[in-house]
C-alpha cells in the first residue's frame, strides 16, 4: 500500500542504499549548472568580454528554460512506460546535458562580442533545456523516497552532501583553470600561470564523465513508487494554476524569490569587489580565498548533516526556515565589514561562522516541498513532484537571469574595466553600496515571510494520517511490487499505468 510499510504501521522509506544512490545524482545536477556558473568569470575576465555582453547570453538561456520547466515537469507527471515516469528523461537529460556543457567553451577568443553572445546564448540555451530536465526528473524521484516527516530531513541531508562535494571542486574550478598545466602560459604580476580558457575546457570534460556516470546510478538504484498515479490527467494550466494557489507552496516560493534577488545579485558583485577591491586585481589571491571558504564550507557540512533528522524531531522545518531567514540577514548586515583590503582573509568569515547555519536551515528547507505534495495529494488526489520542482525551478530561473542581467548592467554603470586590474575607488565605492544595499533589504523581507510559513509537525501528521486512511479506503489497482502484462516502451495513454521498475 502506498504511503506504508508491509505491516502497515510505520511510514514507507526506501532502503538506504537506494537514498544513497538516488544522492549520487546530486553530484550531475550539481556539477551541469556549478560549471556552467563559471560562464560569467570566465567569459567576461578570461575572454575579455563585457559584462552587459555576457549578463544577456547568460540570461536568454535560462529564460528559454524556465518557460519550457512547467511543461516538462507537467509532461514528466502523467507519462507512463516500462521504466517510469522520471528514468527516461533523468538519463537523457545528463547526457545531453554534458555534451552541451563542453561545447560552452569551445567559443573563440578571437571571435567579435555579437559572435560570442550568439555563441553562448545558442548552446547555453540547449544546456539548460536539458540541466533542467535532469533535474526535474532527479528532484522528483527525491520525494518519493520517503512518507515520514523527520526522515524526509534525513534524505535532504543526503543530497547536500554530494552537494558540499560539487560546491567545493566548484569553489577551486577557476584556481585550478588557471594552473601552468593546461598550456598557453603567461606571466601576471610576475607569476607564471595557465590559460584559464583551456583549463575550463579540460576541466568540463572530466565533469561530464561525472555527469554521466553519476545520474546512470542514480538511474540504476532508484524505483519509482507512483509510476501508476495520475491516471485521471489534469491539463497544464489548471494544474499549475492550483499548484500557486496552495498557500505553503506560495509563500515558500516567495521566501526563496527574496533569498535568491538578496543573494545572487550580491554574489555576482561581490566577485568582483572580491577581485578588484578586496584583492587589488590579484586573481590568483582572490580565487584562492574562494577555494579555501568552499573547503571549510564542506568540512561544515560533514559535521553538520548527520544532525538534521535529530535538528528536526526537536525544532521543526518551520523553525529551521525562519532560521535560515535569520542568518541570511545576519550575513547581508555583516558582509560590509568583511570587504576589507587591508585583511583579504575576513572574506573567510560566512564559511567558518555562518556557513554551518545555513546548512541546516536551507537543507531543511528543501525537505518541506515533498510535505506540499502531500498535501496536494489530499486535495487533489494527484501526485505532481514534478510540476512543484518544475515550478519552483522557473522561479530560480527567472531570477537569476534577472540577477545575470542586472549584475552585467550594475558592472557596467559602475565603470568597472575587467581588462585592466586596478580600478579607480569612485568605481568600486559606487560598485560596493550597490552589493549590499539590495543585499540587506532582500534579506530582510524574506525573513518577514518565513514568519508566516503555516506548515508544522503537527499538521503533516493529520495531513499523512488522512492520506493513509484514503489509501487503506481506495488501495491502488495494482500494488507497486506486482508486474504488468504487455508493456512496450513507448508512452502509454494517459488513463493506463504500469508498475515501476528497478
Amino acid at each position: 500500500m502506498r504511503g506504508r510499510s508491509s505491516t502497515g504501521g510505520k511510514p514507507f522509506t526506501a532502503p538506504a542504499a537506494q537514498i544513497w544512490g538516488w544522492g549520487i545524482g546530486a553530484l550531475s545536477t550539481h556539477a551541469l549548472i556549478q560549471t556552467f556558473g563559471q560562464a560569467g568569470a570566465i567569459f567576461t575576465v578570461g575572454f575579455g568580454i563585457s559584462p552587459l555582453v555576457i549578463g544577456w547570453a547568460m540570461m536568454l538561456p535560462r529564460l528559454v528554460d524556465a518557460i519550457a520547466d512547467p511543461y516538462l515537469g507537467h509532461l514528466s507527471d502523467n507519462t507512463h512506460t516500462r521504466w517510469g515516469r522520471r528514468k527516461p528523461y533523468l538519463l537523457l537529460g545528463a547526457i545531453l546535458g554534458a555534451v552541451f556543457l563542453n561545447a560552452i567553451w569551445w567559443a573563440d577568443p578571437s571571435w567579435n562580442p555579437n559572435a560570442i553572445l550568439l555563441y553562448l546564448g545558442v548552446f547555453g540555451t540547449l544546456f539548460y533545456l536539458c540541466y533542467g530536465l535532469y533535474t526535474m526528473a532527479w528532484t522528483a524521484v527525491g520525494y518519493e523516497l520517503t512518507d515520514d516527516y523527520e526522515e524526509r530531513s534525513r534524505v535532504a541531508a543526503v543530497a547536500a552532501f554530494f552537494l558540499a562535494i560539487v560546491a567545493l571542486c566548484a569553489s577551486w574550478v577557476y584556481r585550478i583553470a588557471l594552473l601552468p598545466i593546461f598550456g598557453h602560459n603567461k606571466i601576471v604580476d610576475g607569476k607564471l600561470v595557465g590559460d584559464e580558457i583551456v583549463g575550463i575546457r579540460w576541466i568540463a570534460a572530466g565533469a561530464s564523465v561525472v555527469i554521466i556516470g553519476a545520474a546512470c546510478i542514480a538511474a540504476a538504484f532508484c524505483r519509482e513508487r507512483f509510476t501508476h498515479a495520475n491516471r485521471r490527467h489534469d491539463p497544464l494550466l489548471p494544474a499549475l494554476r492550483t499548484s500557486l494557489t496552495n498557500r505553503p507552496f506560495a509563500i515558500l516560493l516567495l521566501v526563496k524569490i527574496c533569498q535568491l534577488l538578496g543573494e545572487r545579485l550580491a554574489g555576482a558583485l561581490l566577485g568582483f569587489l572580491g577581485i578588484y577591491y578586496v584583492c587589488h586585481g590579484d586573481k590568483t589571491l582572490a580565487t584562492s580565498i574562494t577555494g579555501i571558504g568552499g573547503t571549510i564550507g564542506l568540512v561544515w557540512n560533514f559535521v553538520i548533516l548527520p544532525l538534521l533528522k535529530p535538528i528536526t524531531q526537536r525544532f521543526g522545518k518551520r523553525a529551521a526556515l525562519i532560521g535560515g531567514g535569520v542568518i541570511g540577514l545576519l550575513g547581508a548586515l555583516v558582509q560590509p565589514f568583511l570587504l576589507n583590503p587591508n585583511y583579504p582573509y575576513l572574506l573567510l568569515v560566512p564559511a567558518l561562522v555562518l556557513a554551518p547555519l545555513a546548512t541546516i536551515a536551507n537543507t531543511l528547507a528543501n525537505a518541506i516541498v515533498p510535505d506540499i505534495c502531500d498535501q496536494d495529494e489530499l486535495e487533489t488526489g494527484q501526485r505532481r513532484e514534478g510540476l512543484f520542482t518544475a515550478v519552483m525551478g522557473l522561479q530560480a530561473k527567472l531570477e537569476i537571469s534577472l540577477c545575470t542581467l542586472l549584475s552585467g548592467y550594475i558592472v557596467t554603470w559602475s565603470g568597472l574595466n575587467v581588462k585592466v586590474a586596478v580600478q579607480t575607488p569612485e568605481v568600486l565605492n559606487r560598485l560596493f553600496w550597490l552589493a549590499i544595499v539590495p543585499n540587506i533589504v532582500f534579506s530582510l523581507a524574506a525573513f518577514l515571510l518565513t514568519l508566516r510559513f503555516p506548515m508544522t509537525a503537527a499538521s503533516m501528521e493529520e495531513i499523512r494520517r488522512r492520506l493513509d486512511e484514503r489509501h487503506r479506503e481506495k488501495p491502488d489497482a495494482a500494488p507497486d511490487n506486482e508486474p504488468e502484462a504487455a508493456l512496450t516502451p513507448s508512452l502509454i495513454l494517459e488513463n493506463e499505468y504500469v508498475s515501476p521498475s528497478c
